[in-house]
């Protein structure tokens, strides 16, 4: 087993393909990772990618797209031992920077690719739209019917247990 086994899920509200493209670029994750050598070792397309990694550290990574409602979950591991021996405390600071710096070039991304949608509202022109709650507190699921109506698919859905 790795001495460092990072793993991260972040939901990013855009179209997976859109995601995919721009988390596809090997130019991207070197820039985000200097001190790492990322090499493809699976090109999974919509699905991801898989590196081999050597550098500052040595063994793999990988960041794998989930399609969920109207986004994509981010699913990115990093399990690799460090080149040069780390213990103690110093191992939790290097695992600590690997997860800040993942979270901050993403988050920025995902800023980015969400721009001009408040929380909480669908992704425009995305089919199907996310699950909300409706004043009564019954989840529904809306859609856009071929006309460009919207359709409540959940309509006879019970009321979700109060608290």
């Amino acid at each position: 087993m790795p001495t460092l086994d990072i793993s991260c899920d972040d939901l990013v509200v855009a179209d997976p393909a859109y995601v995919a493209e721009r988390l596809g670029s090997d130019t991207l994750w070197r820039e985000w990772w200097p001190d790492l050598t990322l090499t493809p070792s699976e090109r999974r397309g919509a699905e991801g990618v898989r590196w081999s990694v050597t550098g500052a550290a040595v063994g793999t990574a990988e960041w794998w797209l989930e399609p969920v409602r109207d986004g994509v979950v981010v699913h990115w591991y990093l399990r690799v031992d460090p080149a040069r021996p780390v213990r103690g405390r110093a191992l939790e600071r290097l695992k600590e920077r690997y997860v800040a710096t993942y979270r901050e070039h993403l988050w920025r991304f995902k800023d980015e690719a969400e721009a001009g949608r408040a929380a909480g509202e669908r992704r425009t022109s995305s089919d199907p739209a996310i699950v909300s709650v409706e004043d009564t507190g019954s989840l529904h699921q809306t859609a856009s019917d071929p006309t460009g109506e919207e359709v409540n698919r959940w309509r006879n859905r019970p009321p979700r247990p109060s608290r």
